[in-house]
């Protein structure tokens, strides 16, 4: 499957085979956004939805159903990467009746983020944006917005910072994010642009680059 931005380098390093912890798997939870569950309730209230897209092996979907949300869709473009996640899904819900009552709030879903379909209270785009072509970056913008709910928040975590010229992955900054969000009427409730070390997204092949956290609402 494949979409306009996506590069194909993406299902191939997934098809040649990615443990956790190499390449761009963090081989767990990111650190971005444990710390974010950590200082804001994201999920008050019963009934909620989030969205993960390019969600690899749905570490976070996970957090996030631990956080409180009720239905947690993982969308990736990479039906292998799509694969892994339901593997990863096993083992956590093989683990404890606890996990396993959260691993039932996560949908994989095997789909295209242009053309995906929904409405969600929290979307959380950790390393997504940074994948895609930034040809497709305003319209990235804008179907997050299309996808959340009035009262709804996205969650960026924005990396890598520093990264050479050329990508995938492609160099994010705060300004350059603030600069796709706010002019289709997105607002800061929230940056973090130093980051602790034990907040700092840690990819495999990556890990040196930098890392900054930005919650947004549209005014």
């Amino acid at each position: 499957m494949t979409h306009t931005g996506a590069s194909a380098m993406w299902e191939a390093m997934w098809s040649a085979g990615i443990g956790k912890g190499q390449a761009f798997d963090v081989g767990g939870p990111s650190r971005t956004l444990l710390g974010a569950l950590a200082r804001t309730k994201y999920a008050p209230a019963p009934g909620l939805r989030a969205l993960v897209p390019g969600c690899g092996r749905a570490y976070d979907a996970i957090e996030l159903a631990r956080a409180g949300f009720d239905s947690v869709t993982a969308i990736d473009l990479s039906a292998t990467a799509c694969e892994a996640a339901r593997e990863e899904l096993k083992v956590i819900s093989a683990s404890s009746a606890e996990c396993a009552a959260l691993v039932n709030k996560v949908d994989i879903v095997c789909t295209n983020f242009f053309t995906h379909s929904g409405e969600y209270d929290l979307i959380w785009d950790c390393t997504f944006l940074c994948a895609l072509d930034p040809s497709v970056r305003e319209e990235w913008a804008v179907k997050s917005k299309n996808l959340l709910r009035p009262d709804g928040t996205l969650l960026t975590c924005i990396f890598p910072i520093g990264a050479p010229p050329g990508g995938p992955p492609f160099e994010l900054t705060v300004p350059i994010v603030e600069g796709l969000l706010k002019p289709i009427g997105f607002d800061a409730v929230e940056i973090h642009e130093k980051l602790p070390p034990q907040e700092q997204h840690k990819p495999g092949g990556a890990a040196h680059f930098g890392t900054a956290f930005a919650a947004w609402k549209v005014g």
